[in-house]
């Protein structure tokens, strides 16, 4: 687990006053926390890019506007990147892709996957946003439950249970997902059997 960035108030003034510089310091800085939450919502890099970009340009118009500290400004990223991966989830639900003609096997599924464990994956994906988030901001990129309830618009104590609530649910999904695969495999494993006996 990494540590967020911290956001110094010499920053926020910057952007404030639309610094370009201050600009590409914030995204050089945020931008892979960021990049990684969205991702661990949508496990779609491209849209997660997307959503990234989108908070930054959301700032970049909101710029004058902000108020606060450091903190509060990434919390303020954080909630752009969030709604944004909420609407491309639901867009997602509204207009789901179409199936390929063929589904590749799970070898080179498990190949494809360039973050690590794809159960785990699998798992997460099976939770609603909101847990995916937590679990993300909390074990991936590593924030405070004051962070999360400050990304969220929620209190510690709420943070604290959505968090609690969504790695419990996790370990059930983990438990159906490893036996989902256990079954994949094994009647995978009886085909072959019975195309070699024929």
């Amino acid at each position: 687990m990494s540590q967020p960035s911290v956001v110094n108030d010499a920053l926020v003034d910057g952007i404030r006053t639309r610094s370009d510089e201050a600009f590409g310091a914030l995204y050089r800085l945020v931008a892979p926390d960021l990049l990684s939450f969205a991702n661990g919502m949508l496990r779609d890099r491209g849209a997660a890019e997307d959503a990234v970009q989108q908070a930054f340009l959301e700032l970049a118009r909101a710029a004058p506007t902000i108020k606060g500290d450091g903190r509060s400004l990434c919390a303020w990223l954080y909630r752009s990147v969030r709604f944004s991966c909420l609407d491309e989830i639901r867009r997602r639900e509204r207009h789901p892709e179409r199936p390929v003609e063929e589904v590749p096997d799970r070898i080179a599924l498990v190949s494809q996957s360039v973050d690590g464990d794809p159960t785990l994956h699998a798992a997460l994906m099976r939770l609603n946003p909101r847990h995916r988030a937590v679990l993300v901001l909390r074990h991936v990129i590593g924030h405070s439950f004051d962070e999360i309830a400050e990304i969220l618009d929620t209190n510690r104590t709420a943070a604290y249970a959505i968090s609690a609530r969504a790695e419990r649910r996790l370990r059930r999904e983990l438990m159906t997902v490893e036996s989902l695969e256990r079954a994949t495999s094994e009647q995978l494993g009886r085909q072959d059997e019975s195309r070699n006996n024929r």
